[in-house]
């Protein structure tokens, strides 16, 4: 069996790397022959009648499966027009990576989320009222969590203090799509990673950060393996299969009352620290998963 792994090949982030390429390695060790291309090494073009067709910088054979480990939303369309399977698919990558449309998809599947406002649409700059600006802080509180519709690692997501700062971030933003949250200060630098394959909950961790209200291992956190409780493991298979993903990454809060405040899910989830810290090993588990759904 053959299989391709595409990444992002202007990232250039070692952990990504690392991880690509530890899949490769189990790969091996099941007879699966998985191809490292990176996504600014193909060429998708369409012939004058319209046929989707794949051009590449490297010699390929057809894949059996892509594993599609980037967010290049248009090369994984392509892909899936020329009749390839993709996991994840194009349509779950995208829903997860713009983290507006995210919230949109789970607005009514009956999970507890921050509440959260969508930033307008703009072309250029924004330019919003203090009419505005009034009636957000009024909905969510003075501390805010804004965070930009892209972005990855816990990057781009912002704490927001008071209502001047509201107004200078969103300037500084200009034409980038942005939602505004609730800030759940019971989860200050402390959340919930919840690592899925199918409809199995591979195993958790909890990640922390003294220093940070974001708990990203990726900006300092750490992470312990955790026992989920009920509530939780519900919470995380519903949002996964909302999103119709076949592995993820959900990301729990912990919320006043002890109930679990789902922040976001993963689409390109890296679970290296888990798997260090937990002695699964995940990519076995999703490669037993793509062989058993093919």
């Amino acid at each position: 069996m053959k299989g391709w792994i595409i990444y992002n090949g202007a990232l250039r982030i070692k952990k990504v790397e690392r991880l690509v390429e530890k899949l490769a390695q189990e790969g091996k060790k099941k007879n699966i022959e998985l191809k490292l291309i990176k996504n600014n090494q193909l060429l998708p073009t369409y012939s004058p009648f319209g046929k989707p067709e794949l051009k590449s910088l490297i010699d390929l054979d057809e894949p059996d499966f892509i594993i599609f480990w980037d967010k290049d939303i248009f090369l994984a369309r392509h892909l899936e027009q020329m009749g390839f399977r993709l996991f994840n698919s194009r349509e779950a990558i995208e829903n997860c990576d713009n983290k507006a449309l995210m919230h949109l998809k789970l607005s009514n599947i009956g999970v507890r989320v921050p509440k959260t406002i969508v930033g307008p649409f703009v072309f250029h700059q924004q330019n919003l009222s203090d009419d505005y600006i009034d009636m957000v802080i009024e909905e969510l509180g003075d501390r805010i969590v804004l965070k930009e519709a892209y972005g990855s690692f816990g990057m781009q997501v912002y704490l927001i203090n008071n209502r001047e700062e509201l107004k200078s971030k969103i300037l500084e933003l200009g034409n980038r799509s942005f939602l505004m949250q609730e800030y759940i200060d019971t989860s200050y630098g402390k959340d919930v990673r919840v690592n899925i394959i199918g409809d199995k909950i591979v195993g958790a961790m909890e990640r922390s950060n003294q220093s940070d209200f974001r708990a990203n291992i990726t900006i300092g956190g750490v992470g312990k393996v955790i026992e989920l409780n009920q509530i939780q493991k519900e919470v995380a298979l519903k949002a996964h299969k909302a999103l119709n993903l076949d592995f993820c990454g959900v990301d729990l809060l912990y919320g006043k009352d002890g109930e679990p405040v789902l922040c976001e899910l993963n689409s390109n989830v890296n679970y290296l620290s888990f798997e260090d810290a937990s002695g699964i090993n995940f990519s076995d588990l999703l490669l037993d998963y793509i062989v058993e759904r093919l």
